[in-house]
């Protein structure tokens, strides 16, 4: 049984080599002063513009609090006023944003407070942006971060951005998906190369809505080299509605990230018993014993599980207990999934333990509830959260 602060069901069993060609989980390199590690992201490059709003705002637009909208780009619409009314707040702030785009940062953050430096990893974001000032947002914070910007510029485009309307702790999302939308098959290949200098690829789900292609294409060229595919699946509506989309390249992929509702999208189980959910998932997917599959559950904390396909049992499932955090020092509850996978997968590509990797995970998404957005101080050290 696996504890050191940590729960674990498990069922005994030998281990043993996947029955395809995915690379072992333990495939990257183990932690020492010359490793190199590398990964990149596919995603929404996102600004997030965040502001407190007024009752009398949210009722003008007929929005709810805990709403997130999918605004048009026809600039007459009523939710684009949203952006507007935000950014003629005096305390408005932009963040970055976007599933990946949070994970990729948090890597590189936690990397960073590492003593090995910036030499031994490579951390890259590949996206499309417009040409405008919250491309400049996006550029800056994450070469400031350490992150390798791989993003194609759309002259005449508008960068993709998301207004969060805070009232009292709760909050409305409008996201306007723009440039990244229209990320380009002729980008992608004049940075093949590039893109493929990397161990690892981090797929998020929001893309198969426009980017199946693209999407595919990257996922089999990873696979045929024998990387590292990791594939966060978004939001249930995308678990439903790409369900067979998600499946396949689930098959290629060695790590599948989402939440519990997620996870029970994709295990298509109406039950919340965590063990049907997580096996009814390892059933969907064609046998490899080295797949890994995280889910988070907010409080109640995040599972890893292993299943052997032998032997027809878990591996391990292992619990990871949520930090206890004063109510008060709760900032926003956004992103924290996003920093989950983050922190694990800053440990996980060195090498370390799934229980160390698991803390790490848990470190991220608490200093990161306690930031509006997903956002760290640069002095903050995780193993001191």
């Amino acid at each position: 049984m696996l504890e050191d602060n940590l729960s674990s069901s498990s069922s005994t069993s030998t281990h043993s080599d996947s029955s395809n060609n995915l690379p072992s989980i333990n495939e990257f390199p183990k932690k020492d002063s010359s490793s190199f590690y590398s990964i990149i992201g596919i995603g929404d490059p996102i600004v997030d513009i965040l502001s407190e709003i007024s009752l009398n705002e949210i009722n003008k637009y007929q929005l709810k609090l805990g709403d997130s909208i999918f605004a048009s780009e026809d600039y007459n619409e009523r939710n684009v006023e949203m952006f507007k009314i935000l950014e003629s707040m005096s305390l408005v702030s932009y963040t970055p944003g976007g599933s990946v785009q949070n994970t990729i940062r948090v890597i590189s953050w936690c990397l960073n407070n590492n003593s090995q430096g910036r030499k031994n990893y490579k951390i890259s974001m590949l996206g499309s942006v417009g040409d405008d000032l919250y491309k400049n947002k996006i550029m800056l914070s994450l070469e400031d971060i350490g992150v390798n910007p791989i993003l194609e510029i759309l002259k005449g485009d508008k960068t993709s951005r998301c207004g969060v309307g805070i009232y009292k702790k709760e909050k409305l999302f409008v996201t306007q998906l723009r440039a990244s939308k229209r990320l380009s098959e002729k980008f992608i290949e004049e940075n093949l190369d590039k893109i493929l200098d990397h161990q690892a690829f981090l797929i998020e789900g929001y893309l198969l809505n426009n980017k199946f292609n693209i999407v595919k294409k990257l996922c089999d060229l990873f696979y045929e080299k024998k990387k590292m595919i990791i594939f966060t699946l978004s939001a249930e509506f995308i678990v439903k509605m790409h369900y067979e989309k998600i499946i396949e390249l689930g098959n290629k992929s060695n790590i599948i990230d989402g939440s519990l509702g997620e996870a029970r999208a994709l295990a298509r189980i109406e039950n919340d018993n965590y063990e049907d959910i997580f096996r009814s998932i390892f059933k969907k997917l064609k046998p490899n014993n080295e797949r890994l599959l995280l889910i988070t559950d907010g409080p109640n904390g995040a599972y890893c599980a292993k299943y052997n396909y032998e032997n027809d049992d878990f591996e391990f499932i292992i619990r990871s207990y949520a930090k206890k955090i004063k109510e008060e020092e709760i900032k926003d509850f956004n992103g924290a999934g996003d920093a989950f996978l983050g922190g694990f997968l800053s440990e996980y590509m060195k090498g370390s333990s799934i229980i160390q990797s698991c803390k790490n995970g848990i470190n991220a998404a608490s200093v990161i509830l306690k930031n509006v957005g997903c956002t760290f101080p640069r002095n903050t050290t995780l193993g001191k959260n």
